[in-house]
């Protein structure tokens, strides 16, 4: 009896660890660093720099694009990010198009690893897109607010990072 009043107490003191809020958070986050990154790229050493998104594979490849001809060469350096298990592109159904954002694939140029963002060597990115992030689960039907969006402004190449409270977007995460 001492025991199963321990374990009741100890469930409701112990705060709840959500493994994959954190996931998709920390995810958000790494993407809007990476895009960082590559502008800072693109603008000092003045060639563009390709943000991949391989959503086949869950990873994110960044390409130093020298000789500007919009495509991985195959001798270009490159960069690779995994995104957490539990995390993939997308948006679950429940959860409303931030600002009217659609699926950013469709407008994204595509190539054979995935559709691509080209930082430019002045800052600025090709297209103004909004990535959505969420858990396979919430994809699946589950829990809205593990969905997570990044909003990249075309001029300036900044990206904007978003979480869904289940209501309505919040700015930052």
């Amino acid at each position: 009896m001492v025991m199963v009043i321990i374990g009741v107490l100890a469930a409701l003191v112990l705060p709840k660890v959500r493994v994959d809020n954190a996931q998709v958070d920390a995810a958000a986050r790494s993407i809007g660093m990476t895009l960082m990154a590559a502008q800072r790229d693109a603008s000092s050493r003045q060639h563009n720099v390709l943000v991949v998104f391989d959503t086949a594979s869950h990873l994110i490849r960044t390409v130093w694009d020298a000789n500007n001809n919009g495509r991985y060469d195959g001798t270009e350096r490159t960069r690779l990010f995994l995104l957490p298990d539990r995390v993939e592109f997308g948006r679950p159904p429940s959860v409303p198009a931030l600002a009217g954002a659609t699926d950013p694939v469709s407008t994204m140029q595509r190539s054979s690893r995935g559709p691509f963002l080209v930082m430019q060597r002045n800052g600025a990115v090709d297209r103004a897109v909004t990535l959505y992030l969420s858990t396979i689960r919430s994809i699946r039907g589950g829990r809205d607010v593990e969905a997570r969006a990044v909003m990249v402004a075309r001029a300036t190449g900044r990206p904007s990072w978003y979480a869904w409270t289940g209501t309505r977007w919040r700015r930052g995460l």
